[in-house]
């Protein structure tokens, strides 16, 4: 999946150019190239069209079914599949974020300048640097916040010699989302954010004709476990872990391996597929049914490794740090 070509992308963040169908429609033809019409076996000028069949009358069995109104087990079984569906787009989207949805040869990278704390939490502040875009160009910033849309927040930006993402000259013509509107000009961008444990904060770049992007992201405060060269790393994909990815590396290649999930005594299973690089990632809805929060520990036992970390779910869970 790649800027920008990527559907889903299409959808939440306008990264693709727009592609209009076409219809083509028959031309009458005119002077030299119109054709005569054949002429029968008796001289006679062409045959008649042959009349529409006539429609039929409309009579009591064929009057289309009354539509049948959804039962209330059915409409809560529509927006469960609404649900499944939309949060199956965000765990997409979520695993492709970064290198995958890059255009090759082009690349961001976040450096961590600061950290303050603050009554809502740690606000951590970074430097943004690329690779891949030519200096000078016109680029636009976008970010993508837990349980929110991707969003341009500021275009107007260019790459430094040294490829540091700076601010660019004011535009000539009035821009509301200008970089100088809060920036000077040649500034460095900083991206601030306060996060929760196993939060990412993700950050793309595009250029004017949405050509060339690179999304990148990191995980200020991690929630993972290691073991014997094993990793397993949980991401949120919705505030209060309704959606949840577990990512895996160091595992054997092309693998079919099963991560076990616990929660207030309930078991199950987790089934993934490791990469040629050993490396997967598997998303669950964790919840158990008559608890509005809990905590649920993912592990693997293998006999190479055995890694594990537990996480904690539901009503208020989600906590800056």
């Amino acid at each position: 999946m790649r800027f920008p070509v990527v559907p889903v992308v299409c959808v939440l963040a306008g990264l693709c150019l727009s592609a209009s169908g076409q219809s083509t429609t028959g031309q009458q033809p005119s002077g030299s190239q119109a054709a005569a019409a054949p002429a029968t076996s008796s001289g006679a000028s062409a045959q008649t069209a042959a009349p529409a069949p006539a429609t039929p009358p409309l009579r009591l069995e064929n009057l289309p079914p009354e539509p049948h109104t959804p039962t209330p087990e059915e409409q809560a079984e529509m927006q469960r599949q609404r649900q499944v569906a939309a949060i199956n787009r965000i765990a997409t989207m979520q695993a492709h974020w970064g290198v995958a949805m890059s255009t090759p040869g082009v690349s961001l990278s976040m450096k961590e300048v600061g950290r303050t704390k603050t009554p809502q939490g740690t606000e951590l502040t970074y430097r943004v640097s690329a690779i891949g875009f030519t200096a000078g160009e016109k680029l636009a910033f976008m970010r993508w916040p837990l349980d929110g849309n991707i969003e341009t927040t500021m275009d107007n930006l260019t790459v430094s010699p040294s490829g540091e993402a700076i601010c660019g000259p004011a535009p000539t013509a009035a821009d509301p989302t200008s970089c100088t509107k809060t920036m000077e000009a040649s500034q460095p961008l900083e991206v601030k954010a306060t996060v929760a444990p196993g939060e990412a904060i993700r950050i793309a770049l595009i250029d004017a004709d949405q050509k060339r992007g690179a999304a990148t992201s990191v995980v200020p405060f991690p929630i993972a476990g290691a073991d014997k060269g094993c990793k397993i790393e949980l991401l949120l994909g919705l505030k209060n872990a309704g959606l949840v990815l577990i990512e895996g590396e160091g595992f054997p290649p092309n693998a079919s391996l099963a991560l076990n999930t616990s929660s207030f005594g309930e078991k199950s299973a987790l089934n993934a597929k490791t990469d040629p690089g050993g490396h997967l990632i598997v998303a669950m809805m964790p919840g158990v049914k008559g608890h509005a929060s809990g905590a649920t520990t993912v592990s693997y036992q293998g006999t190479a490794c055995s890694p594990s970390l537990t996480f904690p779910w539901g009503a208020d869970s989600y906590k800056a740090q």
